[in-house]
């Protein structure tokens, strides 16, 4: 199981590259409305999968999703809009700013950061001395890769 994880993560780290050889040929817009559409077809054809192999799961969706409350819907929505804003500053940043690398380094390092801190504030959660010298030295990282000398 975990080798699925290990490869999609390899896979994903090739991104920003894939996406920045793309961006030769399209403005970050259009790239943005492209990825979405064959991200969409994609989704459509494993929900038709799903769909005809297990028929039961879309009534099981459809109650799901009317049993939402109005906070968790609103939630949902939040984190659509947060997709889609993400995706087209990134775009724009690897088209026009030529740093697929610092970005892909930056929204991995300040999302653990925000992650952990959240866990610490929000959820009350206690990390070691051992795991908050880790954090110092993701926040020392990023401080040096972003930095010009």
């Amino acid at each position: 199981m975990y080798i699925f994880l290990v490869a999609t993560s390899i896979l994903k780290t090739f991104t920003p590259y894939f996406r920045k050889h793309i961006l030769n040929s399209f403005e970050s817009h259009e790239f943005f409305f492209l990825n979405s559409l064959v991200i969409f077809f994609f989704g459509c054809i494993y929900f038709l999968y799903k769909l005809v192999v297990q028929p039961h799961l879309f009534n099981k969706l459809i109650n799901k999703v009317v049993g939402l409350s109005f906070l968790q819907a609103f939630y949902f929505i939040i984190i659509a809009f947060v997709t889609v804003f993400s995706s087209i500053v990134i775009i724009h940043f690897d088209k026009h700013y030529n740093t697929p690398l610092i970005n892909s380094l930056l929204t991995k390092g300040f999302a653990t950061i925000s992650l952990i801190l959240v866990g610490m504030f929000i959820y009350n959660e206690k990390y070691n001395h051992i795991q908050l010298f880790g954090i110092f030295l993701t926040v020392i990282g990023l401080f040096l890769t972003m930095s010009k000398e």
